[in-house]
């Protein structure tokens, strides 16, 4: 199987590829969510991407978007998508991992600090779901889980009043949508692109369109990395290297902060290829949709435009089919639908 990584802006680098000569998209890009204060997530990709994409890829071909499920979010991403052309009359695939936090700002908190009133602390809880909230100025991430943190009183009267209310509303990020589009058939009909469903594991089958699916763990993140000298990160902003006093700083390797499941990808890339099939992303981030390529034997097109993320890519890719399959160790159902 053949790989072929590029770093670059994928509005250039898509330029030299051939017209439909691409069986499937599948990408993670960015969200505009700004998240963990990354710059690249802070708009949208251009139109001018996802039209090339749509140069590239044959006619029938599903592409495979990932997305914030916010209604802004997924609203202005499905409409750049039909824009460049893609058909988006077909339902999303959910991908649920059951962590993360709501995120919501504590009223009678902001008051007290409003007024300069101290609290006092009554008492201790384990950081993690309490009122179904957390503070905005903790993010999102959910790496402090079992930290004790103060449970304090309100000080003021107006801050008694409120006691308990939150501002603002964002549910617990336990999902991402994955958008499914296709390039228009032309002259093929559906039978030539039918779905791959009966390759995915009976589990997945019976949640279909929800696929569960837990995030990865530092080992998989780290994955083919073994020489590459750890970071210490800023757990707030995700990839920064400056230490925040608010949380401890913790060693990676694998500095990308959105990495996806080999799995998660894998389940993607199965459902709309077959073995030997060309599959392309232009927002490649640490390399997780070329090393499920590798791992499902299709031939694989990437794209990173941050010089440090492709570096990991390029280590991660470099982890042979036989180490992704013992690393793994999947059940022997698992092995036999995913071709392993």
């Amino acid at each position: 199987m053949e790989q072929h990584l590029y770093n670059g802006d994928s509005a250039e680098v898509l330029k030299e590829l051939k017209d439909n000569s691409v069986d499937m998209l599948a990408t993670d890009p960015p969200y505009a969510i700004g998240f963990m204060g990354k710059e690249w997530d802070k708009v949208l990709p251009p139109k001018e991407i996802w039209e090339e994409c749509y140069r590239v890829l044959k006619p029938g071909s599903f592409i495979a978007v990932m997305s914030s499920p916010r209604s802004d979010v997924l609203y202005r991403m499905i409409k750049d998508l039909e824009d460049a052309g893609f058909d988006m009359s077909f339902s999303p695939i959910m991908w649920t991992y059951h962590s993360g936090f709501p995120k919501a700002s504590d009223t009678s908190k902001m008051i007290d600090k409003r007024l300069g009133a101290e609290r006092e602390v009554v008492g201790v809880r384990t950081d993690g779901m309490k009122d179904g909230a957390m503070s905005a100025e903790r993010g999102w991430n959910d790496n402090s889980m079992g930290k004790e943190i103060p449970i304090t009183e309100p000080s003021t009267d107006l801050a008694k009043k409120y006691e308990g209310s939150k501002l603002g509303f964002q549910p617990k990020p336990a999902v991402e949508h994955i958008i499914i589009g296709m390039k228009p058939h032309g002259s093929k009909s559906y039978i030539d692109n039918v779905l791959n469903f009966e390759a995915l594991p009976d589990n997945i089958k019976m949640t279909y369109p929800f696929i569960q699916v837990s995030k990865p763990a530092k080992k998989e993140k780290d994955l083919g990395l073994d020489d590459r000298v750890e970071k210490t990160m800023n757990r707030v902003n995700g990839g920064g290297l400056e230490n925040d006093p608010k949380w401890a700083p913790v060693q990676r390797k694998n500095i990308h902060p959105t990495t996806k499941p080999i799995k998660l990808m894998s389940y993607i890339i199965t459902l709309f290829t077959r073995e030997g099939d060309w599959v392309i992303d232009p927002f490649l981030g640490s390399g997780t949709s070329g090393i499920a390529s590798k791992l499902l034997n299709r031939n694989f097109i990437g794209v990173e435009r941050e010089k440090e993320y492709f570096d990991i890519c390029e280590e991660r890719l470099s982890v042979s089919r036989e180490e992704l399959v013992k690393f793994f160790k999947m059940e022997k159902d698992t092995q036999t639908k995913l071709e392993l």
